[in-house]
């Protein structure tokens, strides 16, 4: 504000001629119309902490030191969302010299470190925000995908329901524009191959159907057109696209296993690199399917055996591990085949879709 620029020099002036009880007036009123004034705050805090004046030094203080951090803080997170993670360090070190408590910091360096590919860094900040904070799920997820204990089977309900509701409002640009995300139309792709007759009149099951991605490509064949995931934000987004018959909030299995006999197909794109265990998962979709109905899906593949937790904080699985869960819960695989998901950090993601009949 010019105002307060004029308010400020005169401020100053009086504080040259001694007059500092009179600075003071000044500079409680600049702060009092613009909080975020940071050369009133440090000059307020400066004379009370000389004693020129009766106040309270150390809030006086405070409040500099929270201007600072706020504005340090939002260079960080804008350096950290353009993938400048040096500068992102950078800010969120300096917030921490000012405030070792500031605990979005201690996040963003975690975040920065991770973004950077230096996952032992990264790790330790995980660990230490889940410290201070011991039930956040996503520090408890990414300390188990980064350090060496034992991984859990799949990521908790709560994990995915956060992870994605931050994501949201987002995740169509960053997937589609940034990541080339390709995995519902590779899943459509060899629907077409594997059921090349398939009409309209299928009733489908979106799990983990996200923003409706997916549904988008099979909407065409669906008459009765379904989603199911735990993300209600996500859910939002699906419901605005106008093409489900129904959307549900809540955990896939049970789901499936609250719905026998229901579905002539299920398609499932990138939500198994979610679970690393999928036996209960396609236990509960042979429920859920009726006679000979098919289940699509695709995973992060690897080249060693059963699946594994990677640094990504997903699960990825060897194909062969997939086809020896799938016939223990009573399917048999039509096709199978390796491509690329998408890209992530400038690499290719290597995935694995297949077509599953129920048996």
């Amino acid at each position: 504000m010019i105002e307060n620029t004029k308010r400020f020099a005169q401020a100053t002036a009086l504080a040259d001629r001694g007059e500092a009880s009179a600075a003071v007036a000044l500079y409680r009123d600049i702060l009092s119309s613009q909080p975020k004034h940071l050369a009133a705050a440090k000059a307020l805090a400066e004379t009370l902490e000389a004693g020129r004046v009766l106040g309270d030094p150390h809030a006086a203080r405070q409040v500099v030191t929270d201007i600072e951090t706020e504005s340090t803080y939002s260079v960080g997170k804008t350096a950290l969302v353009n993938g400048r993670f040096d500068v992102a360090i950078r800010c969120y070190n300096k917030i921490l010299d000012m405030d070792p408590d500031y605990d979005d910091a201690i996040w963003g360096l975690a975040e920065s470190y991770y973004g950077m590919r230096d996952f032992d860094e990264a790790l330790k900040w995980y660990r230490a925000y889940g410290e201070k904070y011991p039930v956040d799920h996503e520090a408890r997820h990414m300390v188990a995908a980064l350090g060496d204990g034992l991984k859990p089977l799949r990521a908790s309900d709560s994990y995915v329901r956060e992870t994605f509701d931050h994501f949201a409002e987002e995740f169509d640009k960053q997937l589609l524009e940034e990541l080339g995300y390709r995995a519902p139309k590779l899943i459509h792709s060899l629907f077409r191959e594997a059921w090349p007759g398939a009409g309209a009149d299928l009733v489908i099951l979106d799990a983990g159907c996200g923003t409706g991605l997916a549904g988008i490509e099979f909407k065409a064949q669906a008459s009765h057109l379904v989603g199911v995931d735990l993300s209600p934000k996500m859910l939002e987004f699906a419901g605005d696209r106008g093409i489900y018959d129904k959307l549900h909030e809540g955990e896939l299995a049970a789901f499936m296993r609250a719905n026998e006999a229901k579905f002539d197909l299920i398609v499932a794109a990138d939500v198994f690199c979610y679970i690393g265990d999928l036996q209960e998962s396609l236990e509960a979709a042979s429920v859920t399917l009726k006679n000979e109905g098919m289940l699509l899906f695709s995973v992060e593949s690897q080249s060693k055996r059963g699946y594994s937790l990677t640094s990504s904080g997903r699960y990825a699985h060897k194909p062969a591990y997939i086809r020896k869960s799938a016939q223990s819960a009573g399917f048999e695989e039509i096709v199978g085949r390796t491509d690329t998901l998408r890209t992530e950090y400038g690499a290719a993601v290597k995935g694995y879709i297949t077509v599953l009949r129920k048996a």
